[in-house]
């Protein structure tokens, strides 16, 4: 294990002063002192300063997931979202486009559009009245003569701000604040496999986002909240009353019991994957509580009739996935789950359900276990929510000033999907996470 550094850094302040943060404006981020291979500094949790790097690097320039495609499928139809401190409007357009639009009035800032979801072709700024098309652009001005002739010559620069660019995978629309930079499908990368799972359970090959999200106040900063997603560590600690309270499980959450793999893909994604466990035991629906499939029959001859009967017994058996795309959306098997950091100690979780359009059977059935799973009385998303808590309480404490990684770090593999571990518990997950967040909140300030 990795023991501290109290070398002076930088002009003579020392690795823990300018891991708590505290650097002067202009001076490149030595992230070495926050986060090395094996563990990472208790102030990536705490320090106001790293938080707003994170949002001017991690959600000021890269992409971030901000709605699914089902959410705005007609035009005008639209939701209030942030990109990190970025309040954000995604609006379908008259044309068909998504667009991204910045939720402030040019005139004087204020929030424009309130709601959470609507359709509206226009909207009207409360405070002054000025109102936008649901395409950005200013539409119309009151008492404008009262800006004189110059106005005319201005107003075109006056639009709403865009995301300047914004793409989709698999229904999945993700934006970038950053005018170049990477395309989507390299942030991606092996990704997608995950996303390409998901869909493989329908028919149609789309899913439906529509039934809603349950928000959940999380006190712990948003790290702690997707990183624990992909820990295989805590479960048979933190969940115990699940598994006392739900028989059977779907397999064994023993690690040295299961074929189970913890797998790094690379750019901050990562999983825990449980295909082979599942094929080895060759059941559909062992992922859905078992039930037979006699009891879903429209269902699952629709997805035979779509795929054939091998690739849909193979979509039955494999089922969802469990993966963690970076840096803000989680594929929390027939759930979906994204992050919107408030504060170093405050981040906010909406969890919705995956609906497979046309099954409304398949679909009632995962609303409930998603009740119960994710729901305000929910068994999971409690106990995640209390540790998260928790572990933020313990970091008041700031001895010793760093939290440990290295679990599963000799047993680490490389192959072709990335860095694998077939020990569930190992930390591989969470050094992959902290590999991205060094290297993009460690690059150079675009001041």
């Amino acid at each position: 294990m990795t023991t501290a550094d109290t070398t002076p850094a930088r002009g003579g302040t020392t690795s823990a002063e300018s891991a708590r943060g505290e650097t002067t404006g202009g001076e490149t981020f030595d992230v070495s002192t926050v986060v090395q291979p094996d563990r990472v500094h208790g102030s990536v949790y705490t320090s106001p300063e790293i938080f707003r790097r994170e949002m001017d690097t991690i959600f000021g320039t890269g992409w971030v997931y901000v709605a699914h495609e089902s959410e705005v499928s007609e035009p005008g139809d639209y939701l209030t979202r942030r990109i990190g401190s970025n309040p954000v409007v995604v609006a379908r357009g008259k044309d068909g486009r998504v667009r991204v639009l910045l939720n402030r009035c040019t005139h004087r800032a204020n929030r424009l559009c309130n709601a959470e979801k609507g359709n509206a072709n226009s909207f009207r700024c409360p405070y002054h009245g000025w109102t936008f098309s649901n395409d950005g652009s200013l539409t119309a001005v009151p008492m404008r003569t009262g800006y004189g002739q110059d106005f005319t010559r201005v107003r075109a620069g006056l639009g709403l701000g865009q995301a300047p660019r914004v793409d989709s995978y698999g229904g999945f629309v993700f934006a970038s604040l950053a005018t170049e930079g990477i395309s989507l499908a390299e942030h991606l990368g092996g990704a997608t496999t995950a996303i390409d799972r998901l869909l493989a359970l329908s028919p149609s090959g789309t899913i439906d986002l529509r039934s809603g999200w349950m928000k959940h106040h999380h006190r712990a900063n948003w790290k702690m909240v997707v990183e624990n997603n992909v820990d295989g560590y805590h479960a048979l600690f933190t969940h115990a009353s699940v598994y006392d309270a739900v028989r059977p499980a779907k397999v064994s959450h023993v690690p040295s019991k299961v074929d189970v793999v913890v797998r790094d893909l690379g750019g901050g994604h990562s999983e825990i994957d449980y295909s082979a466990e599942y094929r080895k035991l060759d059941e559909e629906f062992v992922w859905y509580g078992r039930i037979p499939r006699a009891k879903l029959p429209e269902y699952v001859g629709a997805l035979e009739e779509a795929k054939g009967p091998d690739a849909a017994h193979d979509a039955l058996v494999v089922g969802p996935p469990h993966t963690l795309i970076w840096p803000n959306l989680f594929l929390a098997e027939m759930s979906v789950m994204f992050v919107e950091p408030i504060a170093t100690d405050e981040t906010i979780a909406h969890t919705g359900v995956v609906a497979v359009p046309g099954q409304d059977r398949l679909n009632q059935r995962t609303l409930r276990r998603a009740e119960g799973a994710m729901g305000p009385a929910g068994f999971l998303i409690a106990d995640d929510g209390e540790i998260g808590m928790r572990n933020q309480a313990g970091l008041a404490a700031r001895t010793p000033e760093w939290l440990v990684l290295s679990r599963g770090v000799e047993s680490d593999i490389e192959d072709e999907t990335g860095i694998v571990n077939t020990d569930k518990s190992a930390e591989t997950p969470q050094r992959g996470f902290y590999r991205q967040w060094a290297a993009v909140v460690g690059q150079e300030d675009q001041a």
